[in-house]
């Protein structure tokens, strides 16, 4: 399926979603939102990805909303236009992301700012070129809160104090800061990040799916309940994943001493 602004890309089980609007800086307008939802159900829908790759076009992975052309809006007539707006366009696509049925990367090729930088903390691993930028905009900017699940994954990665004065301030956090604090997974020089963003790909798409998209339950909703009930859900987790072919398959490697085939099944 083509996409007007967005680019996937298929090379075995290893997907590549690229945002494709360079000269907007891959900026959220409604049919970006629109063409990234769709190439999600596409994703969600293969038998062939194991893996997922959201990058940008050009010189940044994502800019946040496209504001060019939307005329500046209030009054109380204006809230279920835009709670819509939020609910129907921007929410679902994250929502799509997190319920992917494959480990996703975000490879951040340059500034992940305002519903970039939640775009890119929606997926499961982060790596980003030390020339890229992550901005929490909304807020100095634009008078407005974080979305796009920002106001989730920043606390949860930075802590508050530091997810508090970035939100407020919406300072630059460069691509070293942002692995030392960990917002992000890796921070890796320009010249090496593709070859680092496909070989972590190739791992991933080499390795237990079933888990991989487990690990996630389990590791979100870590953040919000309880020691009991988290050991519940391990119970219920781990003897679903105790039946798939890909553990008895690694029972069988590690007793052959061998590495595993997994086949994500």
């Amino acid at each position: 399926m083509c996409y007007d602004t967005v680019h996937l890309e298929r090379n075995g089980p290893i997907f590549r979603l690229v945002l494709n609007v360079p000269e907007r800086l891959n900026a959220l307008s409604d049919q970006v939102l629109l063409d990234l939802s769709e190439a999600l159900d596409e994703c969600a829908g293969s038998k062939e990805i194991r893996v997922l790759i959201i990058t940008g076009a050009g010189r940044a992975f994502c800019a946040g909303a496209d504001l060019k052309g939307r005329e500046p809006v209030g009054g109380p007539e204006k809230y279920d236009l835009l709670r819509r707006r939020i609910s129907d366009q921007f929410n679902p696509t994250i929502k799509k992301l997190l319920a992917l049925p494959v480990p996703t990367i975000a490879a951040v090729n340059g500034v992940a700012a305002g519903g970039g930088f939640g775009l890119a903390l929606a997926c499961d691993i982060v790596i980003a070129a030390e020339s890229a930028d992550f901005i929490l905009v909304f807020t100095p900017q634009l008078g407005l809160i974080p979305d796009m699940g920002a106001s989730w994954h920043a606390p949860r990665n930075l802590g508050r104090a530091r997810a508090m004065a970035s939100a407020f301030f919406g300072d630059r956090i460069k691509a070293v800061e942002a692995e030392a604090q960990g917002l992000i997974w890796r921070a890796v020089p320009d010249e090496t990040f593709p070859q680092v963003v496909d070989d972590t790909a190739g791992k991933l798409a080499d390795g237990p799916t079933l888990a991989y998209v487990a690990n996630r339950q389990a590791i979100d909703r870590a953040h919000t309940q309880s020691l009991n009930d988290q050991l519940d859900l391990e119970a219920e987790i781990q003897p679903t994943l105790l039946m798939t072919e890909d553990f008895a398959e690694g029972q069988r490697a590690f007793l052959e001493k061998r590495k595993p085939a997994f086949k994500g099944r």
